[in-house]
């Protein structure tokens, strides 16, 4: 029996805003009017600080974390794992409470990584770490982060299909990141703790 419930419970759980929240609780205010307009973790630190962000960070994790042990746990064929995954990114990216916008989903798949392998996840989040320090621009992180997902679920000798599934997710990745590489090309990127409009 196909525990098919897990699909549309993980586009659910991926849809939480959590950044969307944060930013009401402790500013009162909708973070996608502000910055970037992203309801990530880096537009969240800009309107509302370190601590908000890092929770709504967390929090956007935590539902991809959650996600995959339920894909992994109920869902035996990998095939249907690999969507209910996808469905984690998806439902962050276009939420079905934000009227189908939402974030980058960068937090989230890295919660995925996390749950898939933990070491890729460190590596993933160092790198972020050293290209966000070094550039002062998120994204330039999260892409590189991304570009070396599927390269660390290799190295650690991890299944094809969670290699596969690095590749799709970082091909995301890019692509929710358009928007941030053509600012980026045009020097119109906001760097890192820049309030924006």
């Amino acid at each position: 029996m196909v525990n098919w419930w897990v699909l549309p419970l993980n586009y659910l759980l991926g849809s939480f805003p959590c950044g969307l929240i944060v930013g009401w609780i402790t500013k009162g205010v909708d973070i996608r009017e502000y910055g970037s307009g992203s309801i990530g973790a880096t537009n969240v630190s800009r309107v509302a600080g370190f601590l908000p962000a890092l929770i709504a960070g967390v929090g956007d994790a935590s539902k991809g974390f959650l996600g995959a042990y339920l894909a992994t746990r109920f869902l035996p064929d990998p095939y249907l794992w690999f969507l209910a995954l996808f469905l984690l990114i998806v439902g962050h990216d276009w939420s079905i409470f934000l009227r189908f916008r939402g974030g980058k989903g960068v937090a989230t798949t890295l919660g995925i990584l996390f749950y898939l392998s933990w070491e890729s996840a460190l590596l993933c989040f160092l790198v972020w770490v050293v290209m966000a320090s070094i550039t002062r621009y998120s994204s330039v992180g999260s892409l590189s982060g991304a570009l070396l997902m599927p390269v660390f679920l290799y190295l650690w000798g991890k299944p094809p299909e969670f290699i596969v599934w690095g590749i799709f997710a970082a091909a995301l990745v890019f692509w929710r990141h358009k928007g941030n590489i053509q600012r980026l090309i045009q020097g119109k990127e906001l760097k890192m703790g820049q309030k924006g409009a």
